[in-house]
């Protein structure tokens, strides 16, 4: 500011003459006035929210990449799952991930090593699921059936009917 100052100065004309004041402002602004709250408290909300995210892993129902195997080779005998009574409620820390098996359900896998199979309400479609989902934290910490919702990465919501625990059992040999 100073140096543009000294310049105009010194570009100006020795027998010019230099205006006494600075012209008034076309319009005046005055900062907004503050009145204080009448009551000498403040109220501050804040909120918290925590997101969860749980990864898909690769399943016969989502892996679109996989084309048709050509080659012959020995496979191990398919699992054979059986259904059992779960708990109502899975810890949300102990999902790891989940898998899209059928189309109204999903596996989730947790960190003891077992599978969960995930039943979604009338017209939830596991597809949806492809890319895993997202859950939001609850107070207890936990994903419960006919509560809790889980968000699917397309835009889906669906809430878990039921929690079924998977256990394999071998296929016998005929």
């Amino acid at each position: 500011m100073l140096t543009a100052a000294i310049l105009l100065l010194a570009a100006a004309p020795a027998d010019a003459e230099m205006p006494a004041a600075p012209p008034e402002p076309l319009a005046v602004i005055a900062p907004p006035t503050f009145e204080p709250p009448s009551s000498p408290y403040w109220q501050v909300v804040i909120e918290q929210q925590l997101i969860i995210r749980v990864p898909a892993q690769r399943s016969s129902l989502n892996n679109f990449a996989a084309g048709p195997t050509t080659t012959l080779r020995t496979r191990p005998l398919p699992l054979i799952w059986k259904e059992k009574k779960a708990p109502k409620c899975v810890a949300m820390r102990n999902i790891l991930g989940m898998q899209a098996v059928q189309r109204d359900s999903i596996d989730l896998i947790t960190r003891q090593k077992q599978r969960l199979r995930a039943q979604l309400n009338r017209g939830c479609r596991a597809l949806d699921f492809y890319a895993g989902f997202y859950m939001q934290g609850s107070k207890d910490g936990k994903l419960c059936e006919d509560r809790d919702q889980i968000h699917a990465r397309t835009g889906a919501k669906c809430e878990i009917d039921k929690f079924r625990l998977m256990v394999p059992v071998p296929r016998d040999e005929d």
